[in-house]
């Protein structure tokens, strides 16, 4: 086929970049500043869509700006962030500060490192930089670089807990609403029925003082968002690590399950218990829901991880994936999602098309190339309104999700998520909600 050569300069269907990813994981963190060094002007205007995605709380409060003149910007560019950035902590009393800088900021040449090491020595609380930002490839990257900011703050030398405590590593959590808590829940709820306890997330809402007790556990899950591999992980931390795909879906958690008992070397008759007890609770329900989806076709447009997880899900449920849409850039693409789907114990299905970081247009009309279009489709808020996907029964989820909200706990991840995920599914092809 031949190259749309318009096609790399296109606008993408999520145009958010690095330095909102970095926003988005300050939010993740409680009583964290994101001290954003840009010129006057240059203030995030994204960040209002976090106000219609996020109504678990006000995020605007998390973020600072050190607003650099004209004079400031010829005569010394760091200086400014010393001083506000001391000012901005006097204020705001953050628990934790994350430095970045508008690329224009870093063209300058200033040394950024430096000033941060000065106002790391000014403030009371602990500060992170992350270098770059402005450039990353996209959120998701931002949001990782924030991962490793933070995981150098952790005293990993410090002893572990004399209990098997689980990490998670590079969990992709962009809001207070209750899909999210119950998320954490569902995991904390199978990691104590193996006599597990669940520690610091990263990232899940958690305060920095929590996050730097992470020494204590003995086991980290490495979650695709990590943005560094599982060796990479080990060797900084000096822990086990189990890498694998998102738990979404009946399959997949209990491969995950499993995977973990082995790791850490527990009672495999009591692994097989819990999971042989979730399957037998879950598997039915899972049925009622496979009578009116199987053989339908289906879509889904996410990130490389997300987009893995929601097809195995749906491969369970007897739909069939037709048209995948990869959102990322820095995920791994169409690679990583079929290392991930054959991580969850699934194949690629037959026939499945790949889009890969399309650009808005291209996802636009899309559905004109397919011999059969979708028939339901699993995707976030993309403004694809006055396009054939918006008359197609579809889920909202992922990053932007201004039309659903959870306000009664609804997970993703484990049993509970794969139940009520099959519950959304079964509502939006229904068309009843």
């Amino acid at each position: 086929m031949r190259q749309d050569p318009l096609e790399a300069y296109a606008l993408r269907p999520l145009t958010q970049g690095g330095l909102f990813g970095v926003f988005l994981a300050t939010c993740a963190i409680e009583g964290a500043l994101d001290v954003l060094h840009a010129g006057v002007g240059c203030k995030g205007k994204t960040q209002r869509l976090l106000v219609e995605h996020d109504w678990g709380r006000e995020s605007h409060t998390q973020l600072g700006w050190t607003e650099l003149g004209e004079a400031e910007w010829i005569h010394d560019a760091a200086e400014p962030l010393v001083r506000n950035g001391i000012e901005l902590c006097r204020r705001r009393n953050p628990q934790l500060m994350i430095v970045s800088a508008s690329s224009a900021v870093e063209l300058t040449g200033v040394d950024l490192a430096c000033a941060v090491a000065r106002l790391r020595a000014a403030v009371p609380c602990p500060v992170a930089f992350v270098p770059h930002a402005g450039d990353a490839p996209d959120l998701w990257s931002g949001y990782a670089a924030v991962l490793a900011a933070v995981l150098e703050l952790v005293p990993w030398g410090e002893p572990m807990a004399e209990r098997h405590t689980v990490s998670f590593f590079g969990h992709f959590f962009h809001r207070h609403e209750l899909d999210q808590a119950a998320n954490l829940v569902e995991l904390r709820r199978l990691l104590e029925s193996l006599g597990l306890a669940l520690g610091p997330v990263f990232l899940g809402g958690e305060p920095p003082s929590s996050l730097l007790r992470a020494h204590r556990s003995d086991l980290l899950v490495r979650l695709p968002y990590a943005g560094t591999s599982a060796r990479e992980l080990a060797e900084r931390t000096r822990r086990k690590v189990l890498d694998g795909p998102l738990p979404l879906g009946l399959t997949a958690t209990s491969r995950w399950l499993r995977a973990m008992g082995r790791l850490l070397a527990l009672d495999a008759a009591l692994v097989d218990r819990l999971v042989e007890r979730e399957e037998k609770k879950t598997r039915p329900r899972l049925e009622l829901a496979r009578r009116a989806l199987a053989g339908r076709r289906l879509a889904v447009l996410a990130d490389s991880p997300s987009a893995a997880a929601w097809c195995g899900l749906g491969l369970e449920l007897g739909l069939r994936p037709c048209l995948v849409a990869l959102l990322d850039r820095s995920l791994g693409g169409e690679t990583a999602f079929e290392h991930l789907l054959g991580s969850a114990g699934h194949a690629r299905p037959p026939g499945l098309t790949v889009l890969q970081a399309p650009s808005l247009r291209r996802l636009r009309g899309s559905l004109e190339a397919l011999a059969e279009p979708p028939e339901l489709v699993v995707r976030p808020d993309l403004s694809l309104r006055g396009s054939p996907w918006e008359a197609l029964p579809s889920v909202e989820t992922g990053y932007p999700a201004p039309h659903h909200h959870a306000i009664y706990p609804m997970p993703e991840f484990g049993y509970a998520g794969a139940v009520a995920q099959a519950q959304r599914l079964l509502d939006a092809w229904h068309r009843i909600h």
